[in-house]
């Protein structure tokens, strides 16, 4: 009976913990100066105000360096524009906001990967769940395409509830601090077309 207790939780774990570790894995990708380069060169995508393509490159760039390293918020702050610095102080806030997300996201991907890896293991060690093990990590899998399509479902047809409650979620109650206007250098590189991204980072 305690063995069988014992064997369970490694089954949960790899059924709970391959959805968020396949969708977070995303990140890797999306983060990259290649997905730039896809979104920026797709020949529907907005022009962006008071940027060449290359100047949009360059300072989308640095915000990307700016989230993956340990780089301080300076490097965006020193950027200027004809009219003064290219960054409000609102702007940098959430930037800093979303290096927090980041890292963590990274984190929270990196303990997921350590709890499935240990999971296999502990599941292969056994005979009687060996040869099971692939059918676990199905099972994982048909989870996560059911998350992604209800995802997709509530972002087709409830993207405003979907954007303001996710934002509230991880950047807290205050609109002001993920609410930006047009005009302001983060939507002007990272319009709603970029990647399908709301009106933010």
């Amino acid at each position: 009976m305690l063995r069988r207790i014992l064997l369970a939780f490694p089954k949960l774990v790899l059924v709970i913990c391959i959805p968020p570790f396949i969708l977070l894995t995303n990140l890797y990708p999306l983060m990259t100066s290649a997905f730039l380069r896809h979104e920026y060169g797709k020949p529907d995508f907005p022009p962006s105000p008071g940027f060449t393509q290359e100047e949009r490159l360059m300072v989308a760039e640095k915000a990307i360096f700016y989230l993956l390293t340990d780089a301080d918020i300076d490097i965006l702050r020193d950027l200027r524009e004809e009219e003064g610095p290219l960054f409000r102080e609102k702007e940098l806030m959430h930037m800093v906001d979303v290096k927090i997300l980041t890292w963590r996201a990274f984190s929270f991907h990196a303990l997921l990967g350590l709890l499935i890896a240990a999971s296999a293991i502990a599941l292969s060690a056994v005979r009687e769940t060996r040869k099971r093990l692939p059918l676990y990590i199905f099972f994982g899998s048909l989870v996560t395409i059911a998350l992604l399509l209800l995802t997709l479902a509530v972002v087709n047809f409830r993207f405003g509830w979907w954007f303001i409650e996710f934002h509230r979620v991880f950047f807290g109650p205050d609109e002001e601090r993920w609410l930006f206007d047009y005009s302001d250098a983060l939507i002007r590189l990272f319009p709603l077309a970029f990647g399908s991204t709301p009106q933010c980072l």
